[in-house]
């Protein structure tokens, strides 16, 4: 860690997995799709991570991975560029790449998060999740109200949307959702 509060660092991840029957692990769209067998799989990645001052007005982050993925390769990169302005408003927006190799193919992903985050006081707020996912060729939102009370519990308000990005298929709303919650903790 640096004196301007800028960190790096490497790791290693690992990772096994035993399914008991074959699997989809990537289909697209198009139908195309990645089949991992069944059998007994375990793998490594190496992660280089590095942030600037995360507390800073603007600040970065970035992760770098490189290594195996079942009994294939793996290389994925993660960059995130955070927003603050004061401790009322932080917003964040991302960009993560998974670039997968198996016997039985190789795909790439792409997800593309944008979080924002507005706090009134310290027990009203307004938070949303924007992202796009190549994958599945989808934006999602989800916004959500919070008015809540000293315990940590009140009232909720949640608003989700689904929509599909693809030229390949006629339906574009694929979800939408309207959700008020209200929790409430008694002390017996």
């Amino acid at each position: 860690q640096t004196k301007s509060g800028a960190r790096f660092g490497y790791l290693i991840e690992s990772a096994q997995d035993r399914p008991v029957r074959p699997f989809t692990v990537y289909q697209d769209v198009t139908s195309r799709r990645v089949v991992v067998p069944a059998g007994s799989y375990g793998w490594l990645r190496g992660v280089f991570e590095g942030h600037t001052n995360l507390s800073a007005p603007v600040s970065a982050s970035l992760f770098h991975r490189v290594g195996q993925y079942y009994d294939g390769d793996y290389h994925g990169w993660s960059l995130t560029t955070a927003f603050r302005a004061g401790a009322r408003l932080l917003s964040e927006v991302s960009w993560n790449r998974d670039d997968i190799t198996l016997p039985g193919g190789r795909f790439r992903n792409d997800l593309v998060p944008m979080k924002v985050s507005y706090a009134f006081t310290s027990l009203a707020s307004v938070q949303a999740l924007l992202q796009y996912n190549k994958q599945a060729s989808s934006f999602s939102s989800n916004v959500r109200l919070a008015l809540l009370n000293r315990s940590g519990t009140g009232f909720f308000l949640v608003y989700n949307d689904r929509r599909d990005t693809s030229s390949l298929t006629p339906d574009t709303l694929l979800g939408r959702s309207l959700i008020a919650k209200y929790t409430r903790l008694f002390t017996f």
